[in-house]
């Protein structure tokens, strides 16, 4: 079963109906940096003209160090 993806103009449109919860976004990398324990990337999908900021941790997700070496452009 595919996952339904949010679009990333939804979540700017209604912060408050997204916020801390778990959602699912495509797009491609803008930007991307990381240190031992966290990293952060900027994910724009085309539906909205600012990217959306993510966090990652290496206590939340099983392989940070694996989406920590994707690179600009990745999708």
């Amino acid at each position: 079963m595919k996952k339904q993806l949010t679009d990333i103009r939804a979540i700017f449109s209604d912060k408050d109906a997204y916020g801390g919860k778990t959602v699912s976004i495509g797009g491609w990398i803008r930007n991307i940096r990381d240190s031992k324990t966290f990293g952060f990337m900027m994910v724009n999908d085309g539906t909205y003209f600012t990217p959306l900021q993510v966090v990652f941790a290496a206590d939340k997700v099983s392989n940070f160090a694996e989406i920590a070496k994707l690179n600009v452009g990745a999708a």
